[in-house]
């Protein structure tokens, strides 16, 4: 088959091509330029490396020589001769004369034992004397022969050795016969006992071409010594002081830069001395490193030159070869796939916009299947707590199908029953399908609990929350304890929503989660005896055998008579102390089971109805026990301690009831209060200070009044006078709960839901579901 010619449009997978390899063709040409530089620095290291050695060596002997002469100023400081001679005062003596002559023979001495010292003088300030291995004179005749950068003149020099103490190096010019020249003059202040005295300084002066002989020969175009207070100590090879020379700029110990020095391009290498802080500076003409790097740069123009050339036929060759199987392929689809290929267009778009109708169908039904993912792994879940499992499909395969991977085989089983929906309740009853958005909250609240020890996994089961615990290394039982803890926790202090957590023990393999899912049923089946908002862990749960053992509830038959005794004379605080006992006693045993204890509530209840038979208008107190629903609001109840509340509640109003008929008739003042109370329910600010103002009286004496007169508080009757009208309104279908509380005076849902449950029983979203 004959070639087909290249396409040159610059859309063209050629033109991809052609940029890559030349993108290739760059690469050497790229490492060759690395090389360069690389080679640069090198020489550049090198080079530097040699000036910082002869840096060092300049410094190591310059710092040696200071050393010596601050030694040597440590032994003038203590010689006899020049302490005795500092108390001296004017007029000079003859012997004064004398140990002046000793002290220069001294001097002399010091002088000749470092080379580095070009002369040493001693200033007394008491007696103005200056003292040299050469002459005498005084402190005028001295310091007018130096010259500083700031400094200048007799009184300026002698304002500054005056001070209480001098220790410092000062860059100089000394004037003396033989013309002026630089030098460095290191004035050290004697110590005196008593401090008040005047004392001595020590004037050592050093040439700065004496300094500047310790440096070792090199390539260097200048030196130059800069103090910390940005001096010029010392220099060679310069005409001028470099802009650049700043003591700020030369930072850290040591360092390379590059500057201008006389014009010319120059590399910079520093140090800096550890005994005086000086910045030893080389400065070396940059040109010295282009000889150096003269054949490395003909050499890399070369490679690179070459690569250009053979580079350039290669890829020309290469492209054609490879472009010949592309055209190949797009004349395939173009005549066997009747797709045709428009000139000018990418070749890989066209096969990309060929291969994606194929893998679009392949999406579509991978989304749909992410989409169900969710539902088929609850179900799944499910079937591991209900051990129904399929036969026919490997549990590892179903695991892998559902992206459940385990890390050991022990397992434990953990149920959420939600009691009270808190923050949640209005939204909830508004919408009952908010209740899902609480479930998927309370799973991944879980979730988070669990951390990375340990994994769970949570599905919906039967109203409630079901949390399989896959235990990591470690099977601790106080894990289930703390993970439930902190789920309630959490959940109550932000939504306000009470739980109930059931925990099973620790089972081994798969098939032990239906197991453990049986005992977290049976530890939340024992919600009815602990009650609402509890954990309850499978293992303290009460055992069968004391179980068996136990085969009743506590409730004698004199109890029972005491408590028909009190109901028939209306003693209320009797009757509930009676009943609190009985609870309590069976409640606190803890083989009591389930059954027993609702046998024991409904028993109590069946006690208030033979009551009512036994005293005086029995159709009448038979009547109202009809009417106050009492065995309905006992069956919809889920714990003994929400009997234990409608028990007592239907007891209170059975005992005012009682109460009331053995009063021949009703103080007018609670008359008034009650019809006050029934017509304004309504009323946002009704309460006892509101009713107080209306009837002249103290709120205290008020509700006092109220209640000897009534038997009930008047909080009481004022709630459930807004409840009777509530509940007229809720049976009525046509207002939310919101509404109805607002209606009935409640401006807050959460109080008006807190009543109503007290009163009532239950919340008022299940009144009304229970209505409907």
């Amino acid at each position: 088959m004959k070639k087909s010619p290249v396409r040159f449009n610059k859309r063209s997978v050629w033109m991809t091509w052609l940029i890559s390899y030349i993108s290739v063709l760059l690469v050497p040409i790229l490492i060759s330029g690395i090389l360069y530089t690389a080679s640069w620095h090198v020489v550049e290291s090198e080079v530097n490396r040699a000036n910082n050695y002869a840096l060092e060596q300049m410094e190591q002997a310059i710092d040696n020589s200071l050393g010596g002469i601050e030694r040597l100023s440590m032994e003038i400081s203590l010689n006899t001769r020049v302490n005795a001679f500092i108390a001296t005062n004017q007029p000079l003596t003859d012997s004064d004369y004398y140990d002046l002559v000793s002290i220069a023979s001294d001097l002399r001495v010091y002088q000749t034992a470092n080379d580095f010292i070009e002369q040493i003088y001693i200033y007394f300030r008491n007696s103005d004397t200056v003292i040299s291995s050469r002459n005498r004179t005084e402190s005028r005749t001295l310091f007018g022969q130096i010259e500083g950068d700031e400094r200048k003149g007799a009184d300026s020099w002698r304002e500054f050795f005056d001070k209480q103490y001098v220790q410092t190096y000062l860059p100089v010019t000394i004037q003396d016969d033989a013309g002026p020249y630089k030098a460095i003059l290191y004035a050290k202040s004697v110590s005196l006992t008593n401090r008040d005295q005047p004392g001595a300084v020590l004037l050592f002066v050093i040439k700065d071409t004496k300094m500047l002989d310790n440096i070792p020969s090199s390539e260097a175009a200048g030196i130059a010594v800069l103090d910390a207070d940005n001096r010029l100590v010392a220099s060679s090879g310069l005409k001028e002081s470099p802009a650049f020379l700043q003591y700020d700029k030369l930072s850290g110990k040591s360092g390379l830069f590059y500057g201008n020095v006389a014009g010319e391009e120059a590399a910079v290498s520093y140090t800096t001395s550890e005994r005086t802080g000086w910045k030893y500076i080389s400065m070396i003409p940059a040109e010295l490193f282009d000889d150096k790097m003269r054949v490395m740069k003909t050499l890399v123009y070369a490679s690179i030159g070459l690569s250009l050339l053979l580079g350039g036929i290669m890829t020309f060759v290469f492209l054609r070869k490879n472009y010949y199987p592309m055209n190949l392929l797009i004349r395939s689809f173009s005549l066997k796939a009747g797709i045709s290929f428009a000139e000018g267009t990418n070749e890989y778009g066209f096969l990309q916009d060929a291969l994606n109708n194929t893998f679009a169908e392949k999406e579509q039904v991978d989304r749909r299947l992410h989409q169900h993912r969710d539902a088929i792994r609850s179900h799944f879940l499910q079937g591991l707590l209900k051990g129904r499992l399929d036969k026919d499909v490997p549990v590892h395969e179903s695991l892998s199908a559902h992206e459940i991977q385990l890390i050991s085989p022990h397992f434990a089983v953990l149920l959420f029953h939600i009691d009270d929906f808190g923050k949640l309740q209005p939204d909830i009853a508004a919408d009952p399908q908010k209740m899902k958005l609480l479930q998927f909250i309370v799973m991944n609240v879980v979730e988070e609990v669990i951390g990375s020890g340990n994994q769970g996994f949570t599905t919906e089961i039967d109203d409630m929350q079901a949390c399989i615990l896959n235990f990591g290394e470690e099977r601790d039982p106080e894990e289930l304890q703390r993970i439930a803890e902190q789920v309630q926790s959490f959940l109550l202090e932000h939504f306000h929503v009470d739980l109930t957590v059931a925990i099973s023990g620790i089972h081994e393999d798969l098939f032990g989660i239906a197991h453990a899912y049986q005992e977290a049923l049976s530890a939340m089946a024992y919600r009815l005896v602990m009650g609402s908002g509890k954990i309850i862990p499978f293992a303290e749960l009460p055992s069968s055998e004391s179980a068996r053992q136990a085969g009743s509830y506590d409730y004698p038959l004199h109890v029972e008579q005491q408590l028909i005794n009190f109901v028939k004379i209306g003693d209320y605080d009797n009757a509930q102390r009676i009943i609190h006992l009985i609870i309590d006693n069976n409640v606190s045993d803890s083989a009591l089971s389930v059954p027993l204890g609702k046998c024991l509530m409904f028993d109590l209840a069946g006690t208030l109805l033979k009551t009512m038979d036994d005293i005086g208008a029995q159709g009448d107190k038979k009547t109202l026990f009809v009417q106050m629903d009492a065995v309905e609001r006992l069956t919809s109840c889920e714990t003994i301690r929400e009997m234990k509340q409608e028990i007592l509640a239907i007891l209170e109003q059975v005992c005012h009831g009682i109460q009331m008929d053995r009063k021949p008739e009703q103080n007018p003042l609670g008359e008034q209060v009650m019809a006050f109370v029934r017509q304004n329910y309504a009323d946002e600010s009704l309460n006892i200070s509101m009713i107080g103002e209306k009837f002249g009286l103290t709120p205290s004496y008020l509700s006092k009044q109220f209640k000897t007169q009534t038997g009930d508080s008047l909080l009481d009757f004022i709630s459930k006078t807004r409840l009777q009208e509530a509940k007229r309104l809720l049976a009525e279908q046509t207002l939310p709960v919101a509404e109805v509380a607002r209606r009935v005076g409640y401006t807050d849902i959460n109080t008006f839901n807190r009543a109503f449950k007290k009163f009532e029983g239950i919340t008022p979203g299940k009144y009304k579901g229970i209505q409907g």
